[in-house]
C-alpha cells in the first residue's frame, strides 16, 4: 500500500487498523495499515529511522489513531 492508496482509503473512512511496528532486522519502524506495510512507489516496505518520522507522517495523513508495537513477538 502506498501514501496514496493509505489516502484513499482514509478519505472513504475504510482504513480500519494502522500501526507502527519496530524492525528488529532493520532496526527501524514501518507503517502498516489494515495487515499491509506502507511501501514506496518501488513496492519496497517503507522504513523509517525513528518512531518520531513515522508518527510525524501519520499525523501529516490526518491519522492521530494508531497503535505502537515495540515487541512483534510473543
Amino acid at each position: 500500500m502506498t501514501e496514496r492508496d493509505m489516502k484513499v482509503l482514509l478519505e472513504a473512512h475504510a482504513l480500519k487498523q494502522v500501526q507502527i511496528l519496530f524492525g528488529v532486522m532493520s532496526q527501524g519502524y514501518m507503517i502498516v495499515a489494515d495487515g499491509k506495510p506502507l511501501e514506496t512507489n518501488k513496492h519496497e516496505t517503507r522504513e523509517f529511522k525513528t518512531l518520531d518520522a513515522a508518527a510525524k507522517l501519520l499525523f501529516k495523513l490526518g491519522i492521530a489513531d494508531f497503535v505502537v508495537k515495540l515487541k512483534t513477538t510473543t
